[in-house]
């Protein structure tokens, strides 16, 4: 799947579902999930230099950090939120990401916005997996 495919089918499937939830984002991880599963918190490393510099999960380095009260993800209306520009879309989306999957989530919630998240990141309170993208 390209990046350009990726984003068009998140947008897709925001659509679909935008009656049901009241924020959408797209998620990148490691784990295994399935749709309709609630995702865990998230956590927050406030003093990073790098947004890209976080411990492996559940190391004792990230269980040390700062809880959020949601899921994190990266608010599907701010398409600019991983850096893509226009030679990325035809390139493979899975190869742009350090993880193994990519989901929507959706909650009616968001909370955690005054604690130094990154532009364009939001973080959905008691989030659902909506669809994984691959």
């Amino acid at each position: 799947m390209t990046v350009k495919e990726m984003l068009e089918k998140a947008h897709e499937i925001a659509e679909q579902n935008e009656a049901k939830y009241d924020f959408i984002g797209l998620r990148f991880e490691d784990k295994e999930r399935e749709e309709g599963e609630t995702c865990e918190t998230s956590r927050h490393n406030l003093d990073r230099e790098d947004e890209r510099e976080f411990p492996e999960y559940g190391t004792e380095e990230y269980e040390e950090m700062f809880e959020l009260d949601g899921t994190s993800a990266w608010h599907i209306e701010y398409d600019a939120m991983l850096g893509y520009n226009d030679r990325d879309m035809d390139k493979d989306a899975e190869s742009l990401h350090n993880v193994y999957h990519a989901y929507i989530i959706g909650g009616n919630e968001i909370t955690n916005k005054d604690d130094a998240l990154d532009e364009g990141e939001i973080v959905i309170k008691n989030a659902k997996v909506i669809a994984k993208l691959y």
